[in-house]
């Protein structure tokens, strides 16, 4: 009798498996002729456009945006036509499809049409009034719908909205990858010293993966007039790690005495605790001062650290330098067998670069 049960029990799972695929082929089947039925009526709706020099769509067609499969339609049927006319389609019906997705509430909606708008490259203020619907729509508590939304904001090129943005997000208290705020500002097209300018006003009410995204972004844009803000900002007791470490990184990138002051004291503020990450990211940026002997003599103590990481870097850094026989013998006489390891095969992997 239990086999029984067990036999039956078992087809029944196979055969409700199998009912699901079906359904599931059968809604791709349907989904894609709707799909290309749809995106039939935009095509013929976008070529009158173009015959007339009317750019605005009719009302039927922009209450179709509504649906996931309207706005998928739509954007397939733009991609007939070349950049300049996908702008003036989305300009010259701006007022209507906000109208029409601000009533829209589901969030793949929101996260479809931001993922699409971020390649019209709409540049201007506001994104020429794009920039407040995804204002609204960095509320969703989709990930998804927020992070296409930056996306396009940042498309934009215009630092206010960013700057709302930033701010509003910081003052509801709403996180974000940090990875992904930093590559997205690295999109940004527009003047990248004002978008910092703007951005820095705010510095200390951003929330922190903000404040570090921040920080990154002007490491790798060269943005080096904040720096005296941020190394006084390294050395209060409050500033957590995560962002000292920021801002370490960012002051690797920068070959000044200035900058060599704060790797050598990052150094020996934290080389005897438990925070071992900007020891590790200090000794890298010592790699860019093979003048300084005080640079060297710590890359070599820095060498015998409990910690792999220092270590490795450490020793990267001592084979950029260029180390002398005299080096050597200094590292061999710590009778230290990792620290002679990890130089001879830094020096291996310089060589064979």
């Amino acid at each position: 009798m239990f086999l029984l049960e067990y036999i039956l029990i078992n087809l029944a799972a196979v055969l409700f498996t199998l009912l699901v695929c079906n359904i599931a082929d059968t809604n791709r089947k349907t989904h894609a002729l709707r799909l290309k039925r749809i995106t039939a009526r935009y095509s013929a709706a976008l070529k009158k456009c173009k015959q007339t020099g009317d750019f605005r769509l009719p009302d039927r067609n922009i209450r179709g945006l509504k649906r996931y499969i309207g706005l998928e339609a739509f954007f397939e049927a733009l991609k007939e036509l070349d950049l300049e006319d996908k702008q003036r389609i989305l300009l010259d019906n701006s007022n209507n499809i906000i109208r029409i997705l601000n009533k829209e509430k589901h969030p793949t909606v929101h996260a479809y049409f931001s993922y699409m708008l971020k390649d019209m490259k709409i540049q201007g203020v506001n994104g020429g009034g794009y920039g407040t619907l995804m204002i609204k729509f960095l509320s969703d508590g989709s990930v998804f719908s927020r992070e296409n939304a930056l996306k396009s904001i940042y498309s934009f090129g215009d630092p206010e909205i960013v700057e709302l943005a930033f701010t509003l997000l910081s003052a509801r208290g709403i996180i974000h990858n940090d990875k992904l705020i930093t590559d997205g500002l690295m999109t940004y097209p527009g003047d990248k010293e004002k978008l910092a300018a703007r951005l820095m006003k705010h510095f200390d009410t951003l929330l922190e993966c903000y404040r570090n995204s921040l920080i990154n972004y002007m490491g790798l844009a060269g943005i080096e007039k904040y720096d005296d803000i941020l190394i006084k900002r390294a050395i209060k007791p409050e500033t957590s790690i995560d962002t000292i470490c920021c801002i370490t990184r960012k002051m690797n990138r920068v070959k000044s005495s200035k900058s060599f002051r704060y790797l050598v004291d990052i150094e020996r503020r934290f080389r005897e605790g438990g925070d071992w990450e900007p020891v590790a990211i200090a000794v890298t940026g010592l790699a860019h001062f093979p003048e300084e002997k005080v640079a060297k003599d710590i890359l070599k103590r820095e060498l015998i650290s409990r910690n792999w990481y220092i270590r490795k870097n450490s020793a990267e850094s001592l084979a950029a330098i260029g180390v002398t026989e005299k080096d050597l013998e200094d590292i061999r006489a710590s009778n230290d067998k990792y620290a002679n390891e990890a130089i001879h095969y830094a020096l291996t992997r310089l060589e064979n670069v």
